[in-house]
């Protein structure tokens, strides 16, 4: 397929860094072309300016505002667990969490979440051994801008208290954005917040059920959740990887990277490089790391990464306190066939919810 791979943390750091060497303009996956919708396909100054719209929904304040709703949706998706005892925990639980958030910001009416939801994962599935989306792919994706399309066009009319509201009154060096770009906003948006976080649930639970001496340092005191998270991010990124072309001649290990080449920024492999971490296969809830690259780095750091961390620590911090006797069934246990993302589609779990674990 003709790319080179870099896979050191320092390289991976490097090329996320340096957009002026590694642009984004030429597609972000192995498998895309440029001219895409979206704002990661972008370099600055233009990428910047979007993204300085957007991140306004973003900021802390707005997403530690949002911990209530958060907690009150969990609260409902497992008690609606409580006698069941047995099920698909990504099915169940950690695939609608992140779906209702974000939809819900974008101000998708309820009964269309599981609707986008599906086709988000229809987008974004590869059939084993070739990167050419398939057909469904295709559909699901011409079938999401559709509705977005239409979306638009209503809170352009009827303006709410969403997102996308606030994207069709944004201004954009003096004029308004036009449909494309608010498109782009929510492909992305609704692709990086449903499947990253749903994979960063279930990939980090399965990591405490492998580990329950950890686990059981987590439930009696729930303020290791977020080292638990962080690890559970470089452990087993849920982007593995990311693509970039470059703009020049580069050498590297003695090797030259020819200008407009594809190089994979080999994202799961630099989280894991032992010139970063000492022993970097293990899983340790207390490790001490000033930084992992599974949110990116740079300008193009994951805008969704604070609203990440709040679902995934409240969902955790919930799921421990009413099913916290669970373990995994590693025979039905299905990984994800995709591009850029990586995890877990099916993850089966037995559990016995405690008495307290009613709403």
């Amino acid at each position: 397929m003709d790319f080179w791979v870099l896979s050191r943390f320092d390289d991976v750091f490097e090329g996320y860094g340096d957009w002026k060497t590694y642009t984004s303009t030429n597609g972000i996956s192995l498998s895309e072309v440029g001219d895409a919708l979206s704002m990661i396909q972008m370099d600055p100054p233009q990428q910047v300016a979007l993204r300085n719209l957007v991140s306004r929904a973003f900021t802390l304040r707005r997403i530690a505002e949002m911990e209530p709703r958060i907690r009150h949706l969990t609260g409902e998706l497992l008690e609606a667990l409580h006698d069941v005892r047995e099920c698909d925990i990504i099915e169940r639980f950690a695939a609608l969490l992140p779906s209702n958030v974000i939809c819900t910001m974008l101000g998708i009416p309820v009964e269309d979440h599981e609707q986008l939801r599906l086709l988000t994962e229809q987008i974004l599935h590869r059939d084993p051994g070739t990167l050419t989306p398939p057909a469904t792919s295709v559909d699901a994706a011409t079938r999401v801008i559709e509705y977005f399309g239409s979306h638009v066009a209503t809170k352009r009319k009827q303006p709410e208290n969403d997102l996308v509201s606030a994207l069709c009154a944004a201004e954009l060096e003096g004029r308004l954005l036009d449909d494309a770009e608010i498109l782009g906003f929510c492909f992305l948006l609704l692709s990086g917040g449903n499947e990253t976080t749903e994979k960063l649930i279930a990939n980090t639970l399965y990591l405490l059920a492998r580990h329950p001496d950890q686990r059981r340092q987590v439930i009696e005191d729930p303020s290791l959740l977020p080292g638990a998270i962080e690890e559970s991010l470089r452990l087993i990124s849920p982007t593995q990887y990311m693509v970039r072309t470059t703009t020049r001649d580069v050498e590297k290990h003695g090797c030259i990277l020819e200008k407009g080449k594809k190089v994979v920024l080999l994202i799961g492999a630099a989280n894991r490089d032992d010139r970063k971490y000492s022993e970097p296969d293990r899983f340790d809830i207390r490790r001490e790391m000033d930084r992992h690259l599974a949110f990116g780095y740079g300008t193009h750091f994951c805008l969704g990464a604070s609203l990440a961390r709040l679902e995934s620590r409240v969902a955790l911090e919930e799921i421990h306190l009413r099913l916290p006797a669970y373990d995994i069934d590693e025979s039905g246990i299905e990984m994800v066939h995709a591009g850029n993302v990586a995890g877990m589609a099916r993850l089966p779990i037995r559990f016995t919810p405690t008495p307290s674990s009613r709403i």
